[in-house]
């Protein structure tokens, strides 16, 4: 676990105590007042918005159960909630939206889960791994991927070295824990667009019948089901794209038959996906965060669908038509999203209500991100530069406001390129997709880098 450098306080100014008269907490809690109302947040409100647009266990189940149980988990639980506290309630142009006494909890908490992890006990690896999506979270929300990164890393490294001892992977505690874990790792990948994801899926050549099984043939019983196909398809897609880079923009002529009937694998297995989710939709009827959870499900799966479909071989159509009505299609499903967040932000139920969200699972800023850049129809890119831009959404290791920056220098630039062409030409050059202005000295390596490039 990556430890920060202990923070010095001066004269930390005190943090006004919530306006709670009772506490939703399903356990009696030892500590300060301060401490039962972060967990008090935590309970009603902070869980479900770390959490997204889908419930999970791990924030809404597994977190308090261990928390209960292990002191500095506790700790570092209510460091956390109180970092995300800050981060909702502070206004976005503040560079630092934690204030100094939240700083001086999160060093705290971190000194004593290194002493907890340091006394060896049948549960400590379980608290490490916790500890590590927590701490993951907490630097996210202080806007520093690097270390959030490292955290996840150590994390991921210690999951897949307990891996191989089957007995302790089959405990249904550990199999919650691998699913989070997952979903960040992918996550880190497609904003690090060079990092192998390092859970990801054994060779589709040798191991055809296990990527068979992700996706069931006829209906997906539970919308987490669902999630974790989808997850696991996202797992095959970005390897498939990464081992096959020097081909991605040939032509059929060009492409050997194991990438070809791997492409076509795939294609099926997102075909399945989508009606084993129509079918899910169509069983029963559904509450309103479900009928939600499907949207953000279905925003993702397309934007992997067109990007499946844009190489091997290559198909300029996908992103380069004009109009684009499946882009389009996506946004307006990012719409209802955003819509649904501003109605949950306003409600009379929330604790606090936020000048802004932060989740640790990925949402709608990375698809947005990915329409604006990667599509020729200038209303697409448009509307979902505009979305990134008025959303005030944090969503693990992308910002909103950052992604938006980006976007905004890309477009400065290309317009400037396009007035030199038609002086030039003495004609009208075509507008192009932002990705294609993207600066020579950029050679891969996420959004960090890409920034560096840029010198933003």
């Amino acid at each position: 676990m990556a430890l920060r450098k202990e923070r010095v306080p001066t004269q930390p100014p005190s943090i006004p105590l919530l306006s709670i008269t009772s506490y939703s907490i399903p356990f009696k809690v030892p500590g300060s007042q301060r401490d039962r109302q972060l967990l008090h947040y935590f309970c009603v409100q902070g869980a479900s918005e770390i959490s997204g647009f889908l419930t999970s266990d791990f924030w809404s189940e597994i977190v308090l159960r261990e928390s209960h149980q292990d002191s500095a988990l506790r700790q570092a639980l209510v460091a956390m909630s109180s970092l995300h506290l800050d981060y909702i309630t502070s206004d976005p142009v503040k560079s630092q939206a934690a204030s100094i006494e939240t700083l001086d909890n999160y060093g705290k908490a971190m000194r004593t889960v290194r002493k907890r992890l340091a006394q060896s006990s049948p549960d400590t690896t379980k608290v490490a791994l916790i500890c590590c999506v927590i701490f993951y979270c907490c630097e996210n929300t202080l806007g520093n991927p690097d270390t959030a990164q490292q955290h996840l890393s150590n994390g991921l490294e210690l999951l897949k070295s307990i891996s191989r001892h089957s007995t302790q992977m089959e405990k249904a505690e550990m199999k919650g824990l691998r699913t989070i874990f997952e979903r960040l790792d992918m996550q880190a990948s497609f904003f690090q667009d060079d990092r192998v994801p390092i859970l990801s899926l054994p060779h589709w050549e040798e191991h055809k019948a296990e990527y068979d099984a992700l996706v069931p043939k006829r209906c997906f019983s539970t919308l987490q089901e669902a999630h974790e196909s989808l997850i696991k398809l996202q797992s095959w897609l970005y390897s498939f794209i990464n081992k096959n880079a020097d081909v991605y923009k040939a032509g059929i002529e060009s492409l050997s038959p194991v990438v070809l009937d791997e492409k076509a694998a795939l294609v099926a297995a997102y075909n399945y996906w989508s009606y084993a989710v129509e079918n899910f939709q169509l069983a029963e009827a559904h509450d309103e965060h479900t009928k939600y959870g499907l949207r953000f499900l279905l925003v993702h799966s397309k934007i992997c669908q067109m990007i499946v479909d844009s190489k091997f071989p290559v198909n300029d159509e996908i992103f380069g038509a004009s109009p684009n009505p499946a882009a389009h299609e996506v946004l307006d499903l990012v719409e209802t999203l955003l819509d649904y967040t501003a109605k949950l932000n306003s409600s009379p139920s929330a604790t606090q209500t936020p000048r802004r969200n932060f989740s640790l699972e990925s949402g709608v800023v990375a698809p947005l991100f990915a329409l604006a850049l990667k599509c020729s129809d200038e209303s697409v890119a448009t509307r979902a530069a505009q979305m990134l831009s008025l959303s005030q959404r944090r969503e693990g290791l992308y910002d909103a406001q950052t992604m938006a920056m980006i976007l905004t220098h890309l477009r400065k630039s290309r317009d400037g390129e396009k007035e030199v062409k038609a002086e030039l030409e003495s004609s009208n050059a075509a507008t192009s997709a932002l990705e294609y202005h993207i600066p020579n000295g950029y050679e891969g390596g996420g959004i960090h880098k890409l920034l560096v490039s840029m010198s933003i």
